[in-house]
């Protein structure tokens, strides 16, 4: 597993919301902005980021945008197997560029690194 990534929940029923009050409470909804990962068996099988928080990786189960995810899960979950949620917080930082201060969201660009780095095959949009 990466460094410093803190599990938050895990599916383990198909049509069930998958379990995360034993990892982060109720904070589902807490507003920050993270890298997630889905893990099976130590193994990383998708890499995204959201500004909303847990919520979004926490949905994929009602997902109907990311379809692939989504059907991978499930078919993941029919193995009775488990699929594991990681996440990684990653403040926004303040920049100054020629006098302006300029919000910088990093999980995207960290994301894109890892993604870059690891090639998880549940990630692209097919």
């Amino acid at each position: 597993m990466l460094n410093n990534f803190v599990k938050i929940g895990e599916y383990k029923s198909i049509g069930e919301n998958p379990e995360y009050e034993q990892f982060i409470g109720k904070s589902k909804s807490k507003v920050i902005p993270i890298v997630y990962l889905f893990v099976v068996e130590n193994g990383m099988k998708y890499i995204g980021e959201s500004r909303r928080g847990y919520s979004r990786p926490l949905s994929y189960n009602k997902n109907k945008v990311m379809l692939k995810q989504r059907k991978a899960i499930e078919t993941i979950l029919k193995q009775s197997k488990t699929v594991e949620v990681y996440a990684l917080e990653i403040k926004n930082e303040i920049t100054v560029v020629n006098g302006m201060e300029i919000e910088s969201y990093l999980a995207q660009d960290y994301e894109k690194a890892l993604i870059k780095k690891y090639k998880p095959e549940w990630n692209g949009r097919t």
